[in-house]
């Protein structure tokens, strides 16, 4: 082989080491936010779920966005306005949810995508280290959560209610007759004002205790105290809220929930809440109970197994009554930073007429995968 070759093939040899080989030290491209002098972080979590509901007559396994921790997107802004002074500042806006309506019509099922981008959160928050934080915008009023403190790590699924299923009728009779009546319109959490346009304040905590009062813009106003934190070792969180009322008739509501944890992974939770409106002539009502235990039984994370019972009472008529029962397995996956879900639950409708309402049951597996 004369030398050209020998360098032709030397060229060549080199070419495909150099392609081949990787490059070490490659810069990343960072991302930035166009105000440098405040702090951007940008996350949110895929919320997914399979759901099979039998109402006694019918019966469908669901595939579709999470109902009760859907898909969702978040920024989150934070600066230091004074040595003092925190400003911070969120964007939360909830995707659009496929097939995340669902329910049984006639001998069949129907579903259905929520084509909306909402808006969540959006709102700025002011906090001083000794005077407490204002927040101004759509946000949490004072009193929302209230009625979830838990122990049951259960990843954002509605429990205590009928949120689960919330578009489903309860049938009546052997014949399996649509009722009129759907699960999520017949029990309440009584938990809070939700989420809406507030003027919100927040004090510092004090031995565990804070207190939190908002205004919203439809007139209607809450105050809630928390407390959070240990008593003769064991872990303790609740909280009451009280709340007037100036949307639709208007009227007040109260209510409030607790947990207790002890250090071999044992808790135990109970809510109860009640409102009041103009002219309605009685007062609807709901109270909870339930247990749970979190262990760790494998490398992925904490295990929570857990039960709740919840009766409410009068909700969307006198006399009409619904109960609640859950089952449920929460497995935390520590090397991701999400959770899965599996639960059964058990929804049982009566009333002073003796109507014969069939019992409703679903069992949900659920993934939140957050980012």
């Amino acid at each position: 082989m004369d030398m050209k070759n020998i360098l032709k093939t030397s060229v060549a040899a080199g070419a495909l080491f150099a392609l081949a080989a990787p490059v070490a030290g490659t810069a990343q491209a960072d991302f930035k936010n166009q105000n440098s002098k405040v702090n951007l972080t940008v996350g949110g979590q895929i919320g997914r779920q399979l759901l099979y509901v039998d109402d006694g007559q019918h019966s469908q396994l669901f595939q579709g966005d999470s109902q009760s921790s859907p898909t969702r997107l978040r920024f989150t802004v934070a600066g230091q306005l004074t040595e003092s002074v925190k400003v911070g500042g969120l964007i939360e806006n909830d995707y659009a949810r496929s097939n995340n309506s669902f329910s049984f019509t006639g001998s069949s099922e129907a579903q259905g995508d929520n084509t909306g981008f909402g808006i969540r959160q959006a709102f700025i928050s002011f906090e001083h280290k000794s005077m407490g934080k204002l927040s101004l915008g759509q946000t949490n009023s004072a009193s929302n959560g209230i009625a979830e403190n838990t122990y049951n790590n259960n990843g954002g699924v509605l429990v205590s209610g009928g949120g689960l299923i919330s578009n489903t009728q309860f049938t009546t009779g052997t014949a399996g007759a649509f009722s009129g009546l759907t699960a999520g319109a017949q029990t309440s959490t009584f938990d809070g004002l939700s989420r809406d346009d507030v003027i919100r304040y927040d004090t510092p905590s004090f031995a565990g205790f804070s207190l939190a009062t908002s205004y919203i813009d439809d007139g209607s106003a809450d105050v809630a105290l928390r407390y959070s934190g240990k008593l003769m070792g064991l872990s303790v969180k609740g909280g009451f809220h009280y709340a007037n009322i100036e949307a639709g008739a208007g009227g007040v509501q109260w209510g409030g929930s607790a947990a207790v944890k002890h250090s071999s992974g044992f808790a135990v939770r109970g809510a109860w809440g009640g409102s009041r409106s103009n002219g309605l002539g009685y007062k609807p009502n709901g109270w909870g109970v339930g247990g749970s235990y979190e262990a760790k039984l494998s490398s992925l994370g904490a295990t929570t197994f857990y039960v709740d019972y919840f009766k409410a009472e009068d909700i969307a008529a006198a006399g009409r009554d619904m109960k609640t029962i859950y089952v449920g397995l929460n497995q935390k996956l520590d090397s991701i930073g999400s959770s899965i879900d599996l639960l059964y639950g058990h929804f049982n409708l009566d009333d002073t007429a003796g109507t014969d309402y069939n019992n409703i049951d679903a069992v949900l597996f659920q993934t939140i995968l957050a980012f």
